[in-house]
């Protein structure tokens, strides 16, 4: 199991679309939009996927 520490930087809601930036603690901040493309930057970052990057 990993633990990974990440921070949402200027997230904001348009259009009841959820965007922003995800940052893994260490790592450059990778833009998102929408919820299914946070939580599939979420599973990247826990090794859980492959990097969509």
């Amino acid at each position: 199991m990993r633990t990974v520490i990440v921070r949402l930087v200027e997230p904001e809601q348009s259009g009841g679309r959820l965007r922003g930036l995800l940052e893994e603690v260490g790592g450059e901040p990778v833009a998102f939009s929408g919820t299914d493309a946070l939580v599939d930057l979420l599973l990247a970052a826990a090794g859980l996927k492959p990097d969509p990057a």
